[in-house]
């Protein structure tokens, strides 16, 4: 596959997807509804879903890192945190494949990673 228009990371590693650490969480179901998403949408644009390692952003455990190539050269990351329940991992499913703006109900899960040295 060419470079995708949006690259979807979904996090799994130590936290991300821990039974212990979110055990209410369908970590199963969560991998499967945003693998679903990957492929070329209706508007001919392609979807990459990853499932990967550890992003380093384990306080915010579930995380889903979506990387837009939209938008110019660099692409614009979006972090998405606490990402827990079907609900809220099918909306960030359905924003990754219509993409645009980060949907109002969503917002609340953006936050800024952590990078170790930065201050």
């Amino acid at each position: 596959m060419t470079r995708p228009d949006r690259d979807v990371m979904l996090c799994r590693d130590c936290c991300c997807g821990d039974p212990g650490k979110h055990p209410t969480t369908d970590h199963r179901a969560q991998q499967d509804a945003l693998l679903a998403c990957a492929g070329t949408t209706r508007a001919g644009e392609r979807v990459r879903v990853r499932v990967v390692d550890c992003l380093g952003q384990c306080d915010r455990s579930n995380v889903v890192l979506v990387r837009d190539f939209t938008r110019g050269r660099r692409p614009v990351d979006t972090w998405l945190g606490d990402v827990h329940d079907e609900d809220l991992t099918w909306r960030v499913a359905g924003w990754a494949e219509r993409g645009g703006e980060l949907p109002e109900d969503l917002a609340a899960h953006r936050f800024a990673p952590f990078v170790p040295g930065r201050g």
